[in-house]
């Protein structure tokens, strides 16, 4: 029996059967597309002492800035924007004018008195008009009911985003995150949608896999999602991504990678927040990473006590000891705190 409906409506189910999602998620296979393969979790050995131990320092670490959320632990879907005017039926307008303007409950009963007119709709009007309608049942908390009416939709006009997104949405409410992540990478994305249609671009989609990705703790993939995202790397990524992908190098234990995203973002940030990186790097280990960086804060800021100990304390560590002595004697060091 197929089992879409568990996933979201409007599914195609893969070619080959799927085995039950433990422990694992599902991913296309890059050499046979159409087929789905497992990707195995990865538990940390219970025996790597050094493994456990740099992944405790790492969740103590990590968060660059407390008051917030990573980005992608707390990501949304863009919201459906209305504000289209070219719109291929006249019965699309007031409802797209309420939905835009926030007068959800308005576009509410303007869909449902649309769809309900005696005349012959065309499949692709009555499909926007339940879209649209599910949109505002989504604004108005009836998760139930807006993911029938998507469902409705799609059934009618199969090449749209609008339902999809709305599908989308409403498991990402439920944290149901292994639902979203398979519907969407389990989507063949639309092209020539109609001009109705609020079409997610192709990095929206690689960034919300990750997202779901990072939820279910699937570290590979996310870095597969975001590289495919962001193919020109950590020049093209915003900060709060660069931020992510610190988090994710020290989580798939890459020292170069943390390194190159740590020195994106040092030279942005305050100098207490950029030691909270750095030294999240040499507590797991990669001292001779975080001397380089460390230097590079220094270059900007040649008074910071601070930075001036820790680059002696590491250079010692590198057994760079004739370098230490020059820089402690450069002026009185105070007692680390």
């Amino acid at each position: 029996m197929c089992r879409s409906h568990e996933v979201g409506i409007g599914l195609k189910c893969p070619q080959e059967p799927v085995r039950v999602l433990a422990p694992g998620l599902y991913c296309r296979n890059p050499d046979r597309p159409s087929i789905w393969s497992v990707v195995q979790d990865k538990p940390l050995p219970l025996g790597d002492t050094q493994t456990n131990n740099r992944t405790t320092v790492m969740l103590r670490k990590v968060e660059l800035e407390p008051r917030h959320e990573s980005f992608l632990s707390s990501y949304r879907l863009p919201v459906l924007s209305f504000s289209n005017q070219d719109l291929p039926y006249r019965s699309l307008k007031p409802v797209f004018e309420a939905m835009d303007e926030g007068r959800f409950s308005e576009a509410r009963i303007i869909a449902q008195e649309a769809t309900q007119e005696r005349r012959i709709f065309p499949p692709e009007e009555r499909a926007a008009l339940y879209a649209t309608l599910a949109a505002a049942e989504l604004e108005l908390g009836a998760t139930d009911t807006a993911k029938r009416l998507a469902g409705k939709s799609l059934d009618l006009h199969a090449n749209q985003y609008m339902a999809h997104r709305i599908l989308l949405t409403v498991h990402a409410i439920r944290k149901d995150f292994t639902a979203a992540y398979l519907h969407l990478a389990n989507l063949p994305l639309p092209s020539k949608t109609p001009r109705w249609d609020a079409v997610l671009p192709y990095q929206d989609v690689q960034v919300a896999l990750s997202a779901w990705a990072w939820q279910l703790g699937e570290w590979d993939q996310v870095a597969d999602h975001l590289t495919m995202a962001y193919p020109g790397g950590l020049t093209e990524m915003p900060a709060s991504i660069r931020e992510d992908w610190f988090k994710l190098s020290l989580y798939r234990g890459l020292a170069d990678d943390a390194a190159a995203a740590a020195a994106s973002l040092v030279d942005s940030i305050s100098e207490s927040e950029a030691d909270d990186i750095l030294q999240t790097i040499v507590q797991s280990g990669w001292t001779g990473h975080a001397l380089p960086l460390y230097q590079q804060i220094f270059e900007r800021n040649s008074d910071s006590e601070l930075i001036r100990r820790r680059i002696v304390a590491l250079s010692i560590k590198e057994g760079r000891m004739e370098e230490a002595r020059k820089l402690a004697m450069s002026a009185p060091l105070k007692l680390a705190a």
